[in-house]
């Protein structure tokens, strides 16, 4: 069963919470004693240390890069666009498909060949076969990444 995001509920909360911003801002009331600075956790410094993704695991590059959109458990989702279903998907009982799809975008979907080097590729995907309500063997290699990526002329 896919998600289905609900737009409406997403205007009513964005149209609540302006008019309280609003009905505080006439007020001449700021909340100084509120304000806190911004401290990232171990997780976010974790994250964006460096140009693109630093996990490893395949189970952390899918929560951090594709959970948004695909659902944490691979569901899928329809609202902005339509996310298909990674759990259950005959897709990806070889690797080569789902490793063109991460590494160069397809239809609506970015690439991520950006983000992650060749060993993050075949970890995601590896994860992706094997997880998720998924239980094909995880075949993925670097070397196989680095044969989808797109060639220098």
């Amino acid at each position: 069963m896919m998600h289905v995001f609900r737009p409406t509920f997403q205007r009513f909360t964005i149209a609540a919470l302006s008019a309280v911003a609003l009905a505080s801002a006439a007020s001449g009331e700021v909340p100084s004693d509120n304000v806190t600075t911004f401290e990232p956790t171990d997780t976010e410094r974790q994250i964006f240390a460096e140009p693109g993704i630093s996990f490893a695991e395949g189970a952390d590059i899918y929560a951090t890069v594709c959970a948004g959109c695909h659902m944490p458990e691979g569901q899928g989702a329809i609202g902005g666009g339509a996310y298909p279903a990674l759990s259950g998907n005959e897709n990806l009982e070889y690797p080569d498909y789902a490793i063109f799809i991460v590494t160069n975008g397809y239809k609506a979907m970015p690439s991520f060949g950006h983000l992650l080097d060749d060993e993050q590729v075949a970890s995601l995907v590896n994860y992706l076969q094997s997880n998720l309500g998924n239980s094909y063997e995880p075949t993925a290699t670097p070397d196989m990444v680095a044969a989808n990526r797109p060639q220098p002329d």
